[in-house]
């Protein structure tokens, strides 16, 4: 169910340490009379499993992890879960992917050097005489607490937009950069209850930068630098992996408890 989110506790993060992530992947063997193996990978097996612990909750942060589960009913139905420990956004080492909206008077220009010694960044260069964007959008929670972030630099003293934007609402960051590459990042929290949330860059008429990995994440500070290919980190349909809820009392309104969540490795 689209309308099924896995919840961000107050603390402002997903959750929390130390998370187990497992690939499971599943191969078919037929043993021949002969004693010949034949091997098939099968693909539909193919999962990713997250161990996650929480303790010390608030009984209301239990309250969002157990009505979620009632809403479920168990391993039931779907739920958008956003990964703890990956980018959010997909094609991050791709500017030039669909997946990213460009306005009209924006070149992207590839191979440019980039702040580890390879040549992986992005000349992002605004021809027209407004300000232009690119903007990659997800479908998750605007309201959750979010941090986007960018390696930046600019041939010149220039200042650079980091926008995030909701159904209702929007905020952004205007960041100076300079000539040497620094890692800027736009965080914070958006009023708004809709199920949709853009980020991206905003440039001046006439503006050219170049950036390296664009990272999102539901937290309040940057995490080391995730790239992401065709797959960001949130997965559409996660499901508990348990079916009862295990809920410790550690204290007076304090709580513990220990779960995992799975969902199939799409393509």
């Amino acid at each position: 169910m689209a309308s099924l989110f896995f919840p961000q506790l107050s603390s402002g993060a997903i959750a929390q340490y130390p998370i187990r992530k497992t690939r499971l992947f599943r191969t078919i063997k037929n043993v021949l009379p002969s004693g010949d193996m034949i091997l098939l990978p099968d693909a539909a097996a193919r999962r990713l499993v997250w161990q996650l612990a929480y303790s010390a909750l608030s009984s209301s942060d239990l309250q969002l992890l157990t009505s979620l589960f009632a809403a479920c009913a168990g391993t039931l139905r779907s739920f958008t879960f956003i990964d703890p420990t990956d980018n959010m956004l997909a094609f991050s080492t791709n500017l030039q992917a669909p997946v990213w909206s460009t306005s009209p008077q924006i070149v992207v220009r590839g191979g440019a050097p980039d702040p580890y010694g390879g040549t992986t960044a992005f000349v992002l260069t605004n021809n027209g005489q407004a300000v232009q964007t690119i903007t990659q959008t997800l479908n998750v929670p605007a309201a959750y607490q979010y941090c986007f972030s960018i390696y930046a630099m600019s041939s010149a003293s220039a200042q650079i937009v980091l926008s995030r934007q909701g159904s209702a609402a929007q905020a952004e960051a205007t960041i100076p950069i300079s000539s040497a590459w620094n890692r800027i990042a736009g965080a914070g929290v958006l009023n708004d209850l809709g199920t949709k949330l853009t980020v991206g860059v905003q440039l001046a008429p006439g503006q050219q930068v170049t950036v390296y990995g664009p990272q999102l994440e539901a937290q309040i500070a940057p995490s080391r630098y995730r790239p992401t290919a065709q797959k960001g980190g949130v997965y559409a349909t996660a499901h508990w992996g348990l079916d009862q809820f295990p809920v410790t009392a550690q204290a007076p309104n304090l709580f513990a408890t220990e779960f995992s969540i799975e969902t199939a490795i799409e393509d």
